[in-house]
């Protein structure tokens, strides 16, 4: 298998000439380029886990592990600082302040559709199920940082409708839930 980097700016210039086709269309495409992706994120996550650990199977990996160790692999990536932080049982909050697909000030909403991919792809295969992953907060659109929300389908279609009424995400999981 050949490796091989996609510029942040090449990501931008594609969501924006997407965009200009239709938001859905562009969310969509991107996406899906973005599962594409996880798969090859698997295999650099195999190699990162193997190379820091004595372990050749990441599904070996003790969790206390899974978080610091996909943090050096998205930074030895180039796509930035991921910070990850579990809401009760139901969901993972991944943060980044400093996402490389974000494009500050590009967007109105959340535009990391293509991480959005990559993450499901990759979670669920680490899973060995389906892990749904919503954007819910984008430096594209003004937030301070990128955020990720990782969980069933069911958790992350009711933060969805919560959101699409004009809700905060925040609002889905009681406050003791979340991270502070």
């Amino acid at each position: 298998m050949i490796n091989y980097s996609i510029a942040p700016a090449s990501l931008h210039r594609l969501r924006r000439r997407l965009l200009a086709a239709g938001a859905g269309t562009a969310a969509d495409i991107m996406q899906e380029a973005g599962f594409a992706t996880g798969e090859g994120l698997l295999a650099a996550w195999r190699r990162h886990v193997a190379d820091r650990t004595t372990l050749n199977d990441p599904s070996q990996l003790d969790a206390r592990w899974f978080a610091p160790l996909l943090q050096e692999l998205c930074a030895h990536l180039g796509w930035g600082d991921l910070a990850m932080h579990a809401i009760a049982e139901r969901a993972l909050l991944f943060t980044s302040n400093d996402w490389a697909e974000a494009e500050p000030g590009g967007a109105e909403q959340p535009g990391c559709y293509f991480t959005c991919g990559c993450l499901a792809a990759f979670l669920s295969a680490q899973s060995h199920g389906t892990i749904a992953v919503l954007e819910v907060e984008c430096r594209s659109s003004g937030s301070a940082r990128c955020c990720f929300l990782a969980g069933s389908s069911a958790t992350l279609a009711a933060v969805y409708d919560l959101v699409t009424a004009g809700g905060n995400w925040r609002d889905a999981f009681a406050a003791h839930e979340l991270p502070a």
